[in-house]
């Protein structure tokens, strides 16, 4: 049940209160699912994860940390050269529900400002920092001409707790056409799945398709 009302509560926001300006599954006339990384760049993971989706000729979403991309913006640069799109993600990973409307709006526009300095490209995709979010802080990201993405598929990647086991949640969970699906590109068993995953998804027929701003 509690999850119904989530996804209800969700579906309200992304066609009622915010359309266009709140996603968390792709549009109803959409057959593709869409691939989305938060947390990098990392100096490894990141990198063995655009090797990884290369070799499947998947492209995805990547929402990056302002700090981290100041930290590694070739990387970022190599996320565009190859097709893939970028959001932000918080300058330093702070849970927006916490931030008062001005903070918050200087953190969307510092994060934004780092990754255009990284790539050139400037992006309004929003991933709030571990899915936190209240009805304000939505607004505030709204009003500032962001597109707030959440997700309607995690398979708990955080856990870090090996490819076995984050293979055994893929699997159990599975994806559907108009998924937003929700990985982390700073952990090395989320690699390792997702090389046995893709294939799978691909060979079912799932196409997958960058996020893009409203």
């Amino acid at each position: 049940m509690q999850s119904f009302v989530r996804s209800a509560a969700k579906d309200a926001l992304q066609k009622i209160v915010f359309p266009g300006r709140f996603v968390w599954r792709l549009p109803a006339s959409s057959r593709a699912l869409a691939l989305t990384f938060d947390d990098g760049p990392h100096p490894e993971w990141t990198p063995a994860t655009l090797d990884m989706l290369g070799r499947a000729g998947v492209r995805a979403t990547f929402f990056l940390i302002g700090r981290e991309a100041e930290k590694h913006p070739e990387i970022v640069r190599r996320i565009v050269a190859e097709g893939h799109a970028v959001g932000g993600h918080s300058f330093d990973h702070t849970v927006i529900t916490g931030q008062s409307p001005a903070e918050l709006v200087d953190d969307l526009a510092r994060c934004r400002d780092t990754i255009a300095d990284a790539c050139g490209t400037v992006t309004r995709l929003f991933r709030p920092p571990k899915g936190e979010v209240s009805f304000g802080s939505i607004r505030t990201v709204c009003r500032a001409g962001f597109t707030l993405v959440h997700w309607s598929k995690t398979y708990s990647d955080y856990r870090q707790d090996g490819a076995t086991a984050l293979m055994e949640r893929i699997e159990r969970l599975g994806a559907q056409d108009r998924d937003i699906l929700l990985f982390h590109d700073n952990n090395r068993h989320t690699v390792e799945a997702l090389e046995q995953a893709l294939p799978g998804w691909t060979g079912a027929g799932h196409r997958f398709e960058v996020l893009r701003e409203a």
